[in-house]
C-alpha cells in the first residue's frame, strides 16, 4: 500500500471531526447568545450595539441574540446546519466590519482573529455539511425512507 499524505480521512473520522467542530462552534455561539439574552438582557445588548454605532441597534441586537442562542443549539444538534451557518456568518462579518477590523488582528486588542476563525469554521461546516452524526442527516434519511415507501406503495 502506497502512502498518500493528501488522502482524506475515512468517512467516520471526517464525521467525527465535523461533529466536534460543529459542537464547539455551537457552544461558543450559544454562550454568546445566552449572555446577550439572559445575562445582559436585550436592553443592555442594544445599548452596547448603539455605543458601537451598529445600525438599527434594537433590531440588530435582537437578530444577533436569537441567531446565536437558537442557532447555537441547532448547530450543536446539526439541525438546519447550512442556514444556521449562513446566518451566523452574516453576524460574524458584521462584527468584523463594525467592531473588530479597525482594532487589528489580535484578540487581546479587540481585533478580528476570533471572529475570523469562527467565520472560517462556519463556512467550512456549511461547505462540507453537518456529517452523519446530525439531526439533518437523520431527517434526510427519514425523508428518503418515506419516499421509497411511497414509491413501493404506488407500484
Amino acid at each position: 500500500m502506497k502512502f498518500d499524505p493528501n488522502r482524506p480521512l475515512p468517512a467516520t473520522a471526517r464525521d467525527v471531526a465535523v461533529l466536534v467542530g460543529r459542537m464547539l462552534l455551537g457552544v461558543v455561539m450559544f454562550a454568546h447568545g445566552y449572555q446577550k439574552m439572559m445575562i445582559n438582557g436585550i436592553g443592555r445588548t442594544t445599548d452596547g450595539f448603539e455605543s458601537l454605532s451598529i445600525p438599527l441597534a434594537i433590531i440588530s441586537a435582537s437578530f444577533v441574540t436569537v441567531v446565536e442562542f437558537v442557532g447555537g443549539v441547532l448547530l450543536i444538534l446539526g439541525g438546519l446546519t447550512t442556514v444556521v451557518c449562513g446566518l451566523m456568518t452574516v453576524i460574524m462579518v458584521g462584527a468584523a466590519v463594525f467592531v473588530h477590523i479597525p482594532k487589528g488582528i489580535f484578540l487581546a486588542g479587540g481585533g478580528w482573529e476570533l471572529v475570523g476563525v469562527i467565520t472560517v469554521g462556519l463556512v467550512t461546516i456549511a461547505a462540507v455539511g453537518p456529517g452523519r452524526f446530525s439531526l439533518d442527516h437523520l431527517v434526510r434519511g427519514l425523508q428518503e425512507r418515506h419516499l421509497r415507501e411511497l414509491a413501493m406503495a404506488s407500484k
